[in-house]
């Protein structure tokens, strides 16, 4: 699925399958269940490689701030400490005002 027209074209495809399985020895149903079949092949395909690109960048990120952290590890416990600091009074802040 790399474009809405794809998706669309699934959606019609699905729709018009629905719509035939009164008949369902015609030859516009098989032909419409090989059509869907094939387009979620597509789909489940394309999935499975945004899913692998996203999981290799987490990965790559995972990697950068392990290094980061390893390198420079005062600098990255006081920037914890300050994040932390800041979120608790953000949260405190929240929870008195409300």
């Amino acid at each position: 699925m790399n474009n809405p027209r794809q998706f669309q074209q699934l959606v019609t495809d699905v729709e018009e399958l629905l719509a035939s399985l009164d008949d369902e020895h015609s030859p516009r149903f098989h032909e419409l269940r090989d059509r869907v079949e094939a387009t979620m092949s597509q789909a489940k395909g394309s999935l499975r490689k945004h899913g692998n690109a996203t999981a290799s960048k987490l990965r790559d990120y995972a990697a950068i701030a392990d290094d980061y952290i390893t390198g420079y590890p005062r600098t990255a416990f006081a920037s914890g400490i300050l994040i932390g600091a800041a979120l608790g009074f953000l949260l405190a802040s929240a929870r008195s005002s409300d």
